[in-house]
Protein backbone atom coordinates (compact mmCIF):
# COMPACT_ATOMS: atom_id res chain seq x y z
CA UNK A 1 0.00 0.00 0.00
CA UNK A 2 1.23 3.52 -0.81
CA UNK A 3 2.32 5.65 2.54
CA UNK A 4 1.16 8.67 0.78
CA UNK A 5 -2.08 7.33 0.25
CA UNK A 6 -2.60 7.30 3.96
CA UNK A 7 -1.92 11.18 4.41
CA UNK A 8 -4.57 12.90 6.59
CA UNK A 9 -6.93 15.02 4.42
CA UNK A 10 -8.85 18.36 5.12
CA UNK A 11 -12.21 17.81 6.01
CA UNK A 12 -13.07 20.70 3.29
CA UNK A 13 -11.32 18.45 0.86
CA UNK A 14 -14.04 17.84 -1.55
CA UNK A 15 -12.11 15.43 -3.59
CA UNK A 16 -12.27 12.77 -1.41
CA UNK A 17 -12.43 9.20 -2.69
CA UNK A 18 -12.13 6.22 -1.04
CA UNK A 19 -11.57 2.62 -2.43
CA UNK A 20 -12.19 -0.35 0.19
CA UNK A 21 -9.49 -3.17 -0.99
CA UNK A 22 -6.47 -4.83 0.63
CA UNK A 23 -5.02 -5.04 -3.01
CA UNK A 24 -1.89 -2.67 -3.34
CA UNK A 25 -1.64 -2.79 -7.24
CA UNK A 26 -4.85 -2.23 -7.95
CA UNK A 27 -4.35 0.86 -5.57
CA UNK A 28 -1.61 1.99 -7.57
CA UNK A 29 -3.85 1.92 -10.85
CA UNK A 30 -6.70 3.26 -9.71
CA UNK A 31 -4.55 6.27 -8.07
CA UNK A 32 -2.99 6.80 -11.26
CA UNK A 33 -6.25 7.14 -13.33
CA UNK A 34 -7.54 9.19 -10.80
CA UNK A 35 -4.21 11.41 -9.73
CA UNK A 36 -6.58 14.58 -9.76
CA UNK A 37 -8.50 13.18 -6.71
CA UNK A 38 -7.27 12.01 -3.36
CA UNK A 39 -8.14 8.47 -3.33
CA UNK A 40 -7.31 7.18 0.42
CA UNK A 41 -7.44 3.37 0.55
CA UNK A 42 -9.56 1.44 3.18
CA UNK A 43 -7.80 -1.98 4.02
CA UNK A 44 -10.55 -4.71 4.36
CA UNK A 45 -11.91 -5.28 7.58
CA UNK A 46 -15.62 -6.66 8.74
CA UNK A 47 -18.28 -5.07 6.52
CA UNK A 48 -20.26 -3.02 9.97
CA UNK A 49 -16.16 -1.61 10.71
CA UNK A 50 -15.53 -0.72 7.43
CA UNK A 51 -18.06 1.02 6.70
CA UNK A 52 -18.48 3.00 10.04
CA UNK A 53 -14.09 3.91 8.39
CA UNK A 54 -15.89 4.81 5.24
CA UNK A 55 -17.95 7.15 6.80
CA UNK A 56 -15.41 8.37 9.25
CA UNK A 57 -13.70 9.86 5.92
CA UNK A 58 -16.72 11.68 4.72
CA UNK A 59 -15.90 10.86 0.81
CA UNK A 60 -17.40 12.11 -2.10
CA UNK A 61 -17.09 8.82 -3.82
CA UNK A 62 -16.72 5.04 -2.73
CA UNK A 63 -14.94 3.03 -4.68
CA UNK A 64 -15.27 -1.19 -4.28
CA UNK A 65 -12.93 -3.61 -5.39
CA UNK A 66 -15.06 -6.22 -7.47
CA UNK A 67 -12.00 -8.05 -9.51
CA UNK A 68 -12.45 -11.36 -7.13
CA UNK A 69 -9.08 -10.73 -5.53
CA UNK A 70 -9.06 -7.98 -2.99
CA UNK A 71 -6.56 -8.71 -1.01
CA UNK A 72 -2.74 -10.01 -1.04
CA UNK A 73 -3.86 -13.95 -1.06
CA UNK A 74 -6.11 -15.31 -4.04
CA UNK A 75 -9.25 -15.49 -1.88
CA UNK A 76 -12.34 -14.10 -3.46
CA UNK A 77 -13.77 -11.89 -1.87
CA UNK A 78 -16.85 -10.49 -4.30
CA UNK A 79 -19.33 -11.74 -1.57
CA UNK A 80 -18.10 -8.79 1.15
CA UNK A 81 -18.30 -6.94 -1.89
CA UNK A 82 -21.30 -7.39 -2.52
CA UNK A 83 -22.82 -6.87 0.99
CA UNK A 84 -20.43 -3.93 1.64
CA UNK A 85 -22.64 -1.88 -1.74
CA UNK A 86 -25.67 -2.72 0.24
CA UNK A 87 -24.26 -1.36 3.29
CA UNK A 88 -23.18 1.67 1.95
CA UNK A 89 -26.30 1.74 0.05
CA UNK A 90 -28.19 2.05 3.58
CA UNK A 91 -26.07 4.23 5.33
CA UNK A 92 -24.46 6.30 2.51
CA UNK A 93 -27.25 6.54 0.22
CA UNK A 94 -25.63 10.23 -1.20
CA UNK A 95 -22.84 8.67 -2.02
CA UNK A 96 -22.19 7.19 -5.83
CA UNK A 97 -20.44 3.91 -5.37
CA UNK A 98 -18.40 2.78 -8.20
CA UNK A 99 -17.13 -0.91 -8.32
CA UNK A 100 -13.28 -1.39 -9.69
CA UNK A 101 -12.61 -5.17 -11.89
CA UNK A 102 -11.34 -6.87 -14.57
CA UNK A 103 -12.70 -8.23 -18.19
CA UNK A 104 -10.63 -11.38 -16.94
CA UNK A 105 -13.19 -11.85 -14.01
CA UNK A 106 -16.40 -10.65 -16.08
CA UNK A 107 -18.68 -12.21 -12.90
CA UNK A 108 -17.02 -9.32 -10.96
CA UNK A 109 -18.52 -6.70 -13.14
CA UNK A 110 -22.57 -8.55 -13.15
CA UNK A 111 -22.32 -8.96 -9.43
CA UNK A 112 -21.12 -5.19 -9.07
CA UNK A 113 -23.94 -4.06 -10.53
CA UNK A 114 -26.87 -6.55 -9.49
CA UNK A 115 -25.09 -5.47 -5.82
CA UNK A 116 -26.44 -1.78 -6.82
CA UNK A 117 -23.30 0.39 -8.26
CA UNK A 118 -23.52 3.30 -10.12
CA UNK A 119 -20.83 2.34 -12.33
CA UNK A 120 -17.89 0.27 -13.46
CA UNK A 121 -14.14 0.75 -13.92
CA UNK A 122 -12.56 -2.09 -16.32
CA UNK A 123 -8.69 -2.53 -15.26
CA UNK A 124 -8.12 -3.61 -18.10
CA UNK A 125 -9.31 -0.87 -20.07
CA UNK A 126 -6.89 2.44 -20.81
CA UNK A 127 -6.68 4.71 -17.70
CA UNK A 128 -8.58 7.18 -19.67
CA UNK A 129 -11.81 5.97 -19.75
CA UNK A 130 -11.62 5.70 -15.83
CA UNK A 131 -10.71 8.70 -15.53
CA UNK A 132 -13.62 9.52 -17.87
CA UNK A 133 -16.18 7.42 -16.17
CA UNK A 134 -15.59 9.16 -12.64
CA UNK A 135 -14.56 13.08 -14.43
CA UNK A 136 -19.04 12.67 -15.56
CA UNK A 137 -19.86 10.95 -12.25
CA UNK A 138 -18.88 13.57 -9.56
CA UNK A 139 -19.39 16.57 -12.07
CA UNK A 140 -22.87 15.33 -12.07
CA UNK A 141 -22.93 14.80 -15.90
CA UNK A 142 -25.84 11.82 -16.48
CA UNK A 143 -26.96 12.23 -20.06
CA UNK A 144 -24.51 10.65 -22.89
CA UNK A 145 -22.47 11.95 -25.24
CA UNK A 146 -24.61 10.47 -28.17
CA UNK A 147 -27.26 12.58 -28.56
CA UNK A 148 -28.77 11.24 -31.60
CA UNK A 149 -31.28 7.58 -31.15
CA UNK A 150 -30.90 4.21 -32.78
CA UNK A 151 -33.38 2.72 -35.08
CA UNK A 152 -35.79 0.38 -33.17
CA UNK A 153 -36.77 -2.79 -35.40
CA UNK A 154 -39.06 -5.05 -33.95
CA UNK A 155 -39.86 -8.44 -35.33
CA UNK A 156 -43.30 -10.02 -33.81
CA UNK A 157 -44.20 -13.86 -35.06
CA UNK A 158 -47.80 -14.63 -35.99
CA UNK A 159 -46.89 -18.04 -33.95
CA UNK A 160 -43.97 -19.74 -31.96
CA UNK A 161 -41.94 -21.52 -34.63
CA UNK A 162 -42.47 -19.28 -37.81
CA UNK A 163 -38.72 -18.48 -37.90
CA UNK A 164 -38.77 -14.92 -36.25
CA UNK A 165 -35.25 -15.60 -34.18
CA UNK A 166 -33.30 -16.84 -37.16
CA UNK A 167 -34.88 -14.32 -39.34
CA UNK A 168 -33.97 -11.77 -36.54
CA UNK A 169 -30.54 -12.54 -35.80
CA UNK A 170 -29.52 -12.91 -39.24
CA UNK A 171 -30.44 -9.16 -39.62
CA UNK A 172 -28.62 -8.10 -36.71
CA UNK A 173 -25.07 -10.05 -37.32
CA UNK A 174 -25.41 -8.83 -41.37
CA UNK A 175 -25.59 -5.37 -40.13
CA UNK A 176 -22.79 -5.36 -37.31
CA UNK A 177 -20.22 -7.56 -39.93
CA UNK A 178 -20.99 -5.40 -43.15
CA UNK A 179 -20.60 -1.78 -41.37
CA UNK A 180 -18.52 0.42 -43.46
CA UNK A 181 -14.68 1.27 -42.66
CA UNK A 182 -15.82 4.75 -42.09
CA UNK A 183 -18.42 3.51 -39.89
CA UNK A 184 -16.45 1.30 -37.63
CA UNK A 185 -17.85 2.28 -34.44
CA UNK A 186 -21.43 1.73 -35.72
CA UNK A 187 -23.07 -0.96 -32.52
CA UNK A 188 -25.92 -3.21 -33.62
CA UNK A 189 -27.89 -4.58 -30.43
CA UNK A 190 -30.44 -7.56 -30.29
CA UNK A 191 -33.09 -7.40 -27.83
CA UNK A 192 -33.28 -11.54 -27.17
CA UNK A 193 -37.41 -11.68 -25.67
CA UNK A 194 -38.72 -14.54 -28.18
CA UNK A 195 -39.81 -17.37 -27.10
CA UNK A 196 -38.15 -20.39 -25.92
CA UNK A 197 -35.80 -17.53 -24.05
CA UNK A 198 -32.55 -17.35 -25.30
CA UNK A 199 -32.68 -18.65 -28.92
CA UNK A 200 -31.11 -15.65 -30.19
CA UNK A 201 -28.26 -16.36 -28.24
CA UNK A 202 -27.86 -19.56 -29.10
CA UNK A 203 -27.85 -19.30 -32.49
CA UNK A 204 -24.99 -16.68 -32.06
CA UNK A 205 -22.94 -18.90 -29.79
CA UNK A 206 -23.15 -16.61 -26.46
CA UNK A 207 -23.81 -16.70 -22.93
CA UNK A 208 -24.41 -14.40 -20.54
CA UNK A 209 -25.46 -13.56 -17.22
CA UNK A 210 -26.44 -10.37 -16.74
CA UNK A 211 -30.21 -10.62 -18.90
CA UNK A 212 -33.04 -8.47 -19.65
CA UNK A 213 -34.37 -8.16 -15.98
CA UNK A 214 -31.11 -7.07 -14.90
CA UNK A 215 -30.99 -4.80 -17.52
CA UNK A 216 -34.25 -3.20 -16.94
CA UNK A 217 -33.53 -3.07 -12.96
CA UNK A 218 -30.32 -1.36 -13.54
CA UNK A 219 -31.62 1.33 -16.55
CA UNK A 220 -30.99 4.22 -14.32
CA UNK A 221 -27.23 3.11 -14.38
CA UNK A 222 -26.78 2.14 -17.85
CA UNK A 223 -24.47 4.27 -19.64
CA UNK A 224 -21.07 2.89 -22.05
CA UNK A 225 -19.30 1.06 -19.32
CA UNK A 226 -22.16 -1.03 -18.21
CA UNK A 227 -22.92 -1.83 -22.15
CA UNK A 228 -19.33 -2.63 -22.41
CA UNK A 229 -18.48 -5.22 -19.78
CA UNK A 230 -22.25 -6.52 -18.85
CA UNK A 231 -23.87 -7.46 -21.54
CA UNK A 232 -22.86 -10.15 -23.85
CA UNK A 233 -21.13 -10.19 -27.14
CA UNK A 234 -21.12 -12.25 -30.07
CA UNK A 235 -18.06 -12.81 -32.34
CA UNK A 236 -19.17 -9.96 -34.87
CA UNK A 237 -19.48 -7.52 -31.86
CA UNK A 238 -23.44 -7.49 -31.38
CA UNK A 239 -24.51 -6.78 -27.85
CA UNK A 240 -27.22 -9.22 -26.68
CA UNK A 241 -29.62 -9.09 -24.05
CA UNK A 242 -31.48 -12.23 -24.06
CA UNK A 243 -34.89 -12.75 -21.46
CA UNK A 244 -33.45 -14.50 -18.14
CA UNK A 245 -34.26 -18.49 -17.80
CA UNK A 246 -37.24 -18.18 -15.71
CA UNK A 247 -39.88 -15.52 -16.62
CA UNK A 248 -40.86 -15.45 -13.19
CA UNK A 249 -37.88 -12.69 -13.31
CA UNK A 250 -40.13 -10.22 -15.10
CA UNK A 251 -42.93 -11.18 -13.88
CA UNK A 252 -43.21 -7.63 -12.17
CA UNK A 253 -41.42 -5.73 -15.20
CA UNK A 254 -44.21 -3.33 -16.97
CA UNK A 255 -44.44 -1.85 -20.15
CA UNK A 256 -43.41 1.51 -18.85
CA UNK A 257 -39.95 -0.13 -17.51
CA UNK A 258 -39.50 -1.65 -20.92
CA UNK A 259 -39.86 1.57 -22.93
CA UNK A 260 -37.81 3.54 -20.33
CA UNK A 261 -35.23 0.85 -21.07
CA UNK A 262 -35.52 1.07 -25.08
CA UNK A 263 -35.33 5.07 -24.73
CA UNK A 264 -31.96 4.99 -22.74
CA UNK A 265 -30.65 1.70 -25.12
CA UNK A 266 -31.32 3.89 -28.17
CA UNK A 267 -28.82 6.40 -27.00
CA UNK A 268 -26.18 3.84 -27.45
CA UNK A 269 -26.73 1.99 -30.11
CA UNK A 270 -27.30 2.69 -34.02
CA UNK A 271 -29.47 -0.27 -34.21
CA UNK A 272 -31.46 -2.21 -31.66
CA UNK A 273 -33.31 -5.47 -33.25
CA UNK A 274 -36.12 -6.31 -31.27
CA UNK A 275 -37.03 -10.24 -31.29
CA UNK A 276 -40.65 -10.96 -30.17
CA UNK A 277 -41.55 -14.50 -31.61
CA UNK A 278 -43.97 -16.44 -29.98
CA UNK A 279 -44.73 -13.42 -27.26
CA UNK A 280 -48.25 -13.90 -26.66
CA UNK A 281 -48.93 -11.28 -24.54
CA UNK A 282 -50.61 -8.65 -27.25
CA UNK A 283 -50.85 -5.52 -24.45
CA UNK A 284 -47.01 -5.96 -24.35
CA UNK A 285 -46.40 -6.26 -27.82
CA UNK A 286 -48.53 -3.65 -28.91
CA UNK A 287 -46.77 -1.14 -26.26
CA UNK A 288 -43.80 -2.03 -28.16
CA UNK A 289 -44.90 -1.76 -31.35
CA UNK A 290 -46.05 1.83 -30.25
CA UNK A 291 -42.44 2.36 -29.36
CA UNK A 292 -40.77 1.05 -32.51
CA UNK A 293 -39.61 2.84 -35.56
CA UNK A 294 -40.43 0.11 -37.76
CA UNK A 295 -42.23 -3.50 -36.43
CA UNK A 296 -42.21 -6.42 -39.03
CA UNK A 297 -45.04 -9.53 -38.48
CA UNK A 298 -43.72 -12.65 -39.49
CA UNK A 299 -45.57 -15.71 -40.62
CA UNK A 300 -45.19 -18.39 -42.83
CA UNK A 301 -47.89 -19.38 -45.43
CA UNK A 302 -49.49 -22.38 -43.13
CA UNK A 303 -52.98 -22.48 -41.87
CA UNK A 304 -52.19 -22.08 -38.61
CA UNK A 305 -49.96 -19.03 -38.36
CA UNK A 306 -52.48 -17.21 -40.79
CA UNK A 307 -54.94 -17.95 -38.33
CA UNK A 308 -52.58 -16.52 -35.37
CA UNK A 309 -51.56 -13.74 -37.88
CA UNK A 310 -55.45 -12.83 -38.20
CA UNK A 311 -55.87 -13.23 -34.22
CA UNK A 312 -52.99 -11.23 -33.90
CA UNK A 313 -54.07 -8.35 -35.58
CA UNK A 314 -57.70 -8.39 -33.60
CA UNK A 315 -56.08 -8.48 -30.58
CA UNK A 316 -53.69 -5.25 -31.47
CA UNK A 317 -56.57 -3.33 -32.60
CA UNK A 318 -58.51 -3.97 -29.28
CA UNK A 319 -55.73 -2.91 -27.49
CA UNK A 320 -55.38 0.25 -29.87
CA UNK A 321 -53.40 -0.23 -31.98
CA UNK A 322 -51.73 1.72 -35.40
CA UNK A 323 -51.76 -0.84 -38.18
CA UNK A 324 -50.58 1.36 -40.17
CA UNK A 325 -46.77 1.03 -38.29
CA UNK A 326 -47.00 -2.64 -39.46
CA UNK A 327 -45.53 -4.77 -42.29
CA UNK A 328 -45.72 -8.36 -43.28
CA UNK A 329 -42.69 -11.05 -43.85
CA UNK A 330 -44.25 -14.08 -45.39
CA UNK A 331 -40.92 -17.00 -44.06
CA UNK A 332 -40.34 -20.23 -45.61
CA UNK A 333 -42.36 -19.28 -48.82
CA UNK A 334 -42.84 -21.62 -51.94
CA UNK A 335 -45.09 -20.26 -54.24
CA UNK A 336 -46.79 -24.40 -54.04
CA UNK A 337 -47.40 -24.08 -51.35
CA UNK A 338 -50.69 -22.13 -51.87
CA UNK A 339 -51.27 -18.51 -51.39
CA UNK A 340 -49.22 -15.88 -52.72
CA UNK A 341 -47.09 -13.56 -50.63
CA UNK A 342 -49.26 -10.46 -52.54
CA UNK A 343 -51.96 -12.75 -51.57
CA UNK A 344 -51.71 -12.82 -48.01
CA UNK A 345 -50.49 -9.45 -47.86
CA UNK A 346 -53.70 -7.92 -49.40
CA UNK A 347 -55.95 -10.75 -47.59
CA UNK A 348 -54.31 -8.87 -44.25
CA UNK A 349 -53.99 -4.93 -45.22
CA UNK A 350 -50.64 -5.12 -45.04
CA UNK A 351 -47.60 -3.68 -46.64
CA UNK A 352 -45.40 -6.67 -47.99
CA UNK A 353 -42.16 -6.04 -46.40
CA UNK A 354 -40.18 -9.58 -47.81
CA UNK A 355 -40.71 -12.66 -49.19
CA UNK A 356 -38.05 -15.10 -47.14
CA UNK A 357 -37.56 -18.15 -49.73
CA UNK A 358 -37.98 -21.67 -47.95
CA UNK A 359 -34.42 -23.14 -47.40
CA UNK A 360 -34.94 -24.58 -43.97
CA UNK A 361 -32.67 -27.64 -44.80
CA UNK A 362 -29.47 -24.74 -45.15
CA UNK A 363 -30.64 -23.17 -41.98
CA UNK A 364 -30.70 -26.12 -40.13
CA UNK A 365 -27.20 -27.32 -41.66
CA UNK A 366 -25.24 -24.32 -40.90
CA UNK A 367 -26.96 -23.98 -37.11
CA UNK A 368 -25.51 -27.53 -36.33
CA UNK A 369 -21.88 -26.45 -37.68
CA UNK A 370 -22.66 -23.23 -35.45
CA UNK A 371 -23.00 -21.18 -37.69
CA UNK A 372 -25.19 -18.47 -39.28
CA UNK A 373 -26.18 -19.08 -42.86
CA UNK A 374 -24.23 -16.12 -44.22
CA UNK A 375 -21.20 -17.63 -42.73
CA UNK A 376 -21.38 -20.57 -44.95
CA UNK A 377 -22.84 -19.62 -48.02
CA UNK A 378 -23.01 -15.61 -48.63
CA UNK A 379 -24.88 -16.17 -52.14
CA UNK A 380 -27.45 -18.39 -50.63
CA UNK A 381 -31.27 -16.86 -51.72
CA UNK A 382 -32.08 -16.63 -48.12
CA UNK A 383 -29.07 -14.26 -47.82
CA UNK A 384 -29.89 -12.33 -50.31
CA UNK A 385 -32.95 -11.66 -49.35
CA UNK A 386 -31.67 -10.76 -45.48
CA UNK A 387 -29.61 -8.25 -47.59
CA UNK A 388 -32.32 -6.86 -49.14
CA UNK A 389 -34.64 -6.70 -46.26
CA UNK A 390 -31.88 -4.83 -44.46
CA UNK A 391 -31.48 -2.13 -47.30
CA UNK A 392 -34.90 -1.44 -47.27
CA UNK A 393 -35.27 -1.02 -43.40
CA UNK A 394 -32.67 1.35 -43.23
CA UNK A 395 -32.92 3.22 -46.32
CA UNK A 396 -31.59 6.50 -45.40
CA UNK A 397 -34.72 8.25 -47.48
CA UNK A 398 -36.80 6.87 -45.44
CA UNK A 399 -39.62 9.19 -43.25
CA UNK A 400 -38.84 7.64 -40.25
CA UNK A 401 -35.08 6.72 -40.60
CA UNK A 402 -32.58 9.32 -38.05
CA UNK A 403 -29.68 10.77 -38.92
CA UNK A 404 -27.44 8.50 -37.48
CA UNK A 405 -27.85 6.03 -39.85
CA UNK A 406 -28.68 8.64 -43.13
CA UNK A 407 -24.67 8.13 -44.25
CA UNK A 408 -24.33 4.30 -43.77
CA UNK A 409 -26.61 1.81 -45.53
CA UNK A 410 -26.57 2.07 -49.43
CA UNK A 411 -23.85 -0.34 -51.09
CA UNK A 412 -21.84 -2.01 -48.60
CA UNK A 413 -24.94 -4.09 -47.24
CA UNK A 414 -25.40 -6.07 -50.87
CA UNK A 415 -23.57 -9.27 -51.09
Amino acid sequence: MEKGRQREIAPNDSNRFVFCSSNGAHLRWLAHALSEWHVIQQELAATALLTSRVAECRPRLILLDFSGNCGDSTANCTADMIALAQMMKSKLPDVPVVAVGTMDYPEGAVAALRAGVHHFIDMTAPVVEAHDVIYKLVSAVSSPTVSVEGALITFVGARAGVGTTTLAVHLADILQQEKSVQHKDYQIGLLDLGLPACDGQLYLNVTGNFNFSDTVRNRHRLDRTLIQTALATSHSGIKVISLPRSLTEIADISSADVRSLLSQLRLYFDVLIMDLGGFSDMAFVESMVSASDQTLLVTDQSPGSLVSLSTMLKECEKHGGDASRLQLIVNRYDIRYGMSAQQIAERFSLPLAAVMPECTLRLMSSANQGKLLHEIAKHDPYVRAVHDLAEKLLNPHSEKQTSKLSSWVPSFLKP
